[in-house]
């Protein structure tokens, strides 16, 4: 029972003078005045108690929903997007050739691709060697390099303070020009150490480098700087990388070196099984969910925590009615002959739970894959929550979701009301124990007053009969 400072102030006082009572009537005055306060009070703080209860219920009920549907809006979202589609299977003829990397946009299809030569960077080495790493180019004056050719019209110099073979590398290669530079050892018995320098690939990479140094000279040239040559699909492509992007579209081929007579084959196709796992999915969501608002609704649920909470709760059935709304109603974004979930075979049984057709559903990802991906995402990218594009079956749903989850969605706000309905009986609590306190004060005045009179009463009537006995004793003496 909640009390505050004057209720036990006023408790403490009326057991001092219930301990006082007694005495005139012989009736036990302290058990009888907390017997009339108790079952007054009683089964109003039951009452009470019985209403922060109910509502503590339904705060655990809110967040199970809460809960499943989060989990229901995130199996939409895994569906709203076309890069959720994206991936692709690659097949092919020639991998010792090329390698592939598939992107969002990336469509199923078959492809030739023939490569006739690498990308090259060019690769310079010093006309002389050195005997060591630190031998001295320049009498330990600093260096000046100077950089020229297609890929450096501007000229841009470097600066050499330690005038060693391994002080060039180390200026270079700091310089930030994008030119590699590094100290080989070609096992000369004599002068083993050479510098070689290599520049970005692709024919307008070529480059040249003077030195202010008359023993640094770096323009023996190993590898001069050419273009990748490649045909695809019959398109001759130049590329000063062997990573080449959009040759094919939303695709990167990395290539590896020239194909072998022929022309490789490449084919893309949709990853099916991908697809298929995230509607899986979404099935077990909706499943889940819709078990829970059974259990939270139903009076005989022995689901522990969480069952019978939400009995006879109006969210219950505005939540059950939009689920199935989001996963039988038409897209928004209809395509081909498919028009909903339905025609992919996901759909409600009679027991109202979703279920998949399996046969149906590898036919609509096998013969209508780009029509599936229509349906459902509406072709849409990273769309946001509150974006009024229409968005296909699982775009739309996962704003719906949104809204309902929101701050000023259901469950939050009947959650939030929930709450303040308890904060509110724990003060009738604290009101109730406080007229119980002066309901008990003014028990105990009532019955001293009772109690002094029939205290009297007993006087009198002991006075009364000692002074009749006396009279009579007088009497008989005579």
């Amino acid at each position: 029972m909640i009390t505050s400072a004057s209720t036990t102030t006023a408790s403490t006082a009326a057991t001092d003078v219930i301990k006082s009572l007694g005495t005139g009537s012989g009736i036990d005055i302290k058990s009888l005045a907390k017997s009339l306060v108790d079952a007054e009070g009683a089964p109003r703080k039951a009452l009470i108690d019985g209403k922060v209860a109910k509502s503590q219920a339904n705060i655990s009920g809110y967040a199970a929903l809460n809960y499943a549907m989060s989990q229901l809006q995130n199996a939409f979202a895994d569906l709203k997007d076309t890069s959720d589609f994206a991936a692709n299977i690659a097949t092919n003829s020639q991998p010792s050739a090329f390698n592939v990397a598939a992107g969002a946009s990336t469509r199923a299809g078959n492809h030739s691709v023939a490569v006739s030569s690498l990308a090259t960077a060019q690769r310079n080495i010093s006309t002389a060697g050195y005997a060591s790493s630190n031998t001295s180019l320049n009498s330990g004056s600093a260096i000046t390099l100077t950089l020229g050719g297609t890929a450096f019209s501007a000229a841009p110099t470097i600066s050499v303070t330690t005038d060693t073979p391994a002080g060039v590398v180390a200026a270079i290669n700091a310089a930030g020009q994008g030119l590699v530079a590094q100290l080989i050892n070609t096992g000369d018995t004599t002068t083993p150490f050479k510098i070689m320098v290599t520049g970005a690939t692709g024919v307008g990479k070529a480059f040249t480098l003077s030195s202010s140094a008359p023993d640094l000279d770096v323009n023996t040239q190993l590898q001069s700087a050419s273009n990748a040559v490649l045909t695809v699909n019959g398109v001759a492509i130049s590329s000063a990388s062997n990573s080449v992007t959009d040759a094919i579209a939303g695709s990167t081929l990395n290539l590896l070196a020239i194909t072998n007579g022929t022309p490789a084959s490449l084919n893309f196709s949709n990853d099916t099984s991908s697809a298929k796992t995230k509607l899986q999915s979404l099935v077990a969501a909706y499943n889940d969910a819709s078990q829970l608002l059974t259990e939270v609704s139903d009076p005989k649920s022995a689901l522990a925590t969480y069952g019978a909470t939400l009995v006879g709760n109006s969210v219950v059935s505005t939540i059950r009615n939009q689920m199935r709304g989001l996963v039988t109603n038409d897209s928004s974004t209809t395509s081909g002959n498919i028009s909903a979930l339905r025609d992919i075979g996901i759909a409600l049984n009679s027991r109202g739970k979703l279920e998949i057709n399996s046969v149906t559903l590898d036919l609509a990802l096998k013969l209508n894959y780009n029509d599936t991906v229509t349906m459902l995402s509406g072709n849409q990218q990273d769309q946001g929550a509150f974006d009024t594009t229409v968005a296909g079956v699982a775009g739309d749903a996962f704003k719906a979701l949104t809204t309902t989850l929101s701050s000023t969605g259901p469950l939050k706000v009947q959650s939030d009301n929930a709450t303040k309905r308890i904060a509110d009986y724990q003060d009738d609590l604290i009101k109730l124990q406080d007229r119980m306190t002066m309901l008990l004060a003014r028990y105990i005045k009532q019955f001293s007053v009772m109690d002094s009179l029939v205290g009297q009463s007993n006087s009198l009537r002991t006075s009364l009969s000692s002074t009749f006995t006396g009279m009579q004793s007088i009497y008989n003496n005579k």
